[in-house]
């Protein structure tokens, strides 16, 4: 990625050049998370031109994953408590995957790493959000709030881990493809929304047969289904399924988001605007390559953008979204 914006609804292009030597891996809010050719990484944003500067991650994941392939492509999923600033209490964390769903979770206080765990229970972490001031977690089934507490040296540090809701009930999923060509995969997302903890479930059918390689690569989104952490401390806490989104508009992928759809000026509510997030080894040509919309209310998917809208894609990233501030 060059810093190629694509304006979404209208499809207008904007440039927003990253500095010499570097490649934009991600994103969260308007910040663009950078690696240079070094692998020093850091947060910048495009508009002020301010700098957060963190640690070399790649170097941090093959530390904790001994075993790790060095030309396997790494995902970056980043969470802040609030929106970020450059203070010397900045506190970000960061997941790194493969495409395997191997994960580290590494939490910096920039630009120094200051704690890391590699799983939770016998599980390997999905997606991290910050919710209400603490951090939170999901796996495949589970969810998990884990406690940071300032140790030594004001080293912020990971002092508690623990699980709330032990089992996600999307096994019955109301979609069911008519045949028997797709393998069904299911890939997890939390996010902050109107003061709900949301978990959204994208399931995504992989054409068969399998290919050797490229298995991914023909993935196409089916379904989404959301849910609802209730937390209450008078009740045990569950995953709610959820029909609204209460005039929200999530947005999924490498960074999620949700934003009040009529300030988007979006044209309707109750709407997961998604990206492709998971065919990293082989990138397809397009970069909205399984890009949608899916419509809560009727279950239908429809394309991110004009059909007439042509994209090349820049390096072998996958596309993010990125909020500029009016739009946060």
């Amino acid at each position: 990625m060059d810093g190629t914006f694509l304006s979404f609804p209208s499809g207008e292009i904007h440039r927003m050049p990253v500095p010499d030597e570097a490649c934009c891996h991600g994103s969260i809010d308007n910040w663009l998370f950078l690696m240079n050719n070094d692998g020093w990484c850091s947060l910048m944003n495009p508009f002020s031109k301010a700098m957060l500067q963190l640690p070399k991650l790649a170097t941090i994941w093959h530390r904790e994953m001994r075993n790790a392939y060095p030309g396997n492509p790494l995902l970056y999923k980043l969470a802040v408590p609030s929106f970020l600033n450059v203070s010397p209490d900045s506190l970000v964390a960061v997941l790194i995957m493969d495409e395997e769903f191997h994960s580290a979770l590494c939490i910096c206080q920039p630009p120094i790493p200051t704690d890391t765990i590699r799983k939770l229970s016998d599980d390997n972490i999905h997606d991290v959000v910050f919710f209400n001031g603490k951090l939170y977690a999901i796996t495949s089934t589970k969810l998990f709030l884990l406690e940071i507490a300032d140790s030594h040296k004001r080293k912020s540090k990971i002092s508690s881990i623990k699980c709330i809701i032990g089992s996600v009930n999307y096994p019955r999923m109301a979609y069911q493809p008519t045949s028997n060509r797709y393998l069904k995969a299911c890939w997890n997302y939390l996010v902050e929304s109107g003061g709900r903890l949301l978990l959204v479930v994208r399931l995504a059918g992989i054409l068969l047969p399998l290919r050797e390689h490229n298995v991914l690569q023909h993935a196409r989104t089916l379904y989404f289904e959301v849910f609802e952490a209730d937390l209450t401390t008078d009740s045990c806490c569950r995953w709610r399924r959820v029909s609204s989104l209460a005039g929200q508009a999530l947005f999924v992928g490498t960074y999620s988001k949700s934003l009040p759809a009529a300030e988007c000026g979006l044209p309707q509510e109750d709407c997961i605007y998604f990206t492709c997030d998971y065919a990293r080894a082989y990138p397809a040509p397009d970069p909205l390559h399984d890009s949608g919309v899916f419509n809560m209310r009727n279950g239908t998917i429809t394309p991110l953008l004009p059909e007439t809208t042509v994209v090349r894609r820049v390096g072998e990233r996958c596309p993010t979204w990125f909020f500029p501030s009016e739009a946060m």
